[in-house]
């Protein structure tokens, strides 16, 4: 095959090459512009398909399959479990895993903290501090605390979400493109002062924080006291309708809430996370049928505040050029 018959990127590829080999400067690439890139991929290769599959699967949407959010078992630190969450699906138009050690509720809020930090700053690079962090989350700031939000801070960093994009089906299924990237790309903590550096990886904004808050009232959440009221919160505040019904084991899978073996066990723990989200004026109604299905209505004033919006209408540098 000579080089006039070969793909059009393949000539490209093969000239690039012989630039190279010719001493020719090849073309200087920028982080930037490497994640913009892919970032523009995969979103037009979203675009195409069915309206159905134009989510990522922990995404707070009714068809979310795997949120990286778990409930805080009784786990020392000497034995936190490593995961490896897998949302693929055979007709789907990708895969995402999350990798690391297990995120749970509290890894969340301290990811919303430091999201809207970095909103504040219009940066994704920015010094915090423990006690801040603490109030932002409506938590006390006690030792005890610091301690958590650090190792939560080494969790987010040291968790990867990988994403591969697939074009047709069965036989003739292929992986177009994979990607990879963490959360954080970086943290570091003054013991004296409390002073918390942090850098969110351009990776995760450009490709997931936008969508992964969007209707997320920080404030709102904030006064929850359940981890299963704030994952509920989080999975509702991504429903498009006032009103909506789901199957309440569906329910429960979506937001890492363990199926008991006897469901009244199960119907209990979703009553006390529904019933905070009325009491807290979000909910006007709900109701969980005979047959385990799971029906509520939105207040009529839950739609978003901009205001209170963790990322709102910001303008985030990134680092570098």
């Amino acid at each position: 095959m000579t080089d006039r018959d070969k793909p059009v990127s393949s000539r490209q590829d093969i000239a690039k090459l012989r630039d190279a080999a010719a001493g020719a400067p090849m073309p200087k690439l920028t982080a930037k512009q490497i994640i913009k890139e892919a970032s523009q991929l995969v979103n037009k290769h979203i675009s195409r398909q069915p309206p159905v599959q134009r989510f990522f699967s922990f995404m707070p949407t009714m068809l979310t399959r795997v949120s990286p959010f778990h409930f805080k078992g009784r786990y020392k630190l000497n034995e936190w479990p490593l995961v490896r969450l897998d949302s693929g699906d055979a007709d789907s138009w990708g895969g995402m895993q999350v990798v690391g050690e297990l995120l749970v509720i509290f890894d969340e809020t301290v990811l919303f903290c430091l999201l809207a930090l970095m909103a504040r700053y219009e940066s994704d690079a920015f010094e915090t501090s423990q006690t801040e962090l603490a109030q932002i989350a409506g938590i006390d700031p006690i030792p005890k605390t610091a301690s958590e939000i650090w190792k939560s801070i080494q969790r987010l960093a040291g968790t990867r979400i990988d994403l591969q994009l697939y074009s047709g089906k069965g036989k003739k299924k292929r992986t177009l493109t994979e990607l990879t990237g963490s959360i954080l790309s970086f943290a570091d903590k003054n013991q004296a002062s409390g002073k918390i550096r942090a850098v969110i990886n351009p990776y995760f904004m450009e490709m997931y924080a936008e969508s992964f808050v969007t209707n997320i009232d920080l404030a709102f959440r904030c006064r929850l006291k359940s981890d299963v009221s704030k994952a509920f919160y989080r999975f509702y505040q991504g429903q498009y309708d006032r009103v909506s019904e789901i199957e309440l084991t569906r329910l429960a899978r979506a937001v890492n809430l363990k199926i008991e073996p006897e469901m009244s066990r199960l119907r209990s723990k979703v009553r006390i996370g529904l019933s905070e989200l009325q009491e807290q004026g979000y909910l006007q109604d709900y109701q969980i049928t005979t047959d385990n299905r799971v029906s509520v209505t939105k207040a009529a004033d839950t739609a978003v505040k901009m205001g209170s919006q963790i990322l709102g209408k910001t303008n985030v540098e990134y680092l570098g050029d």
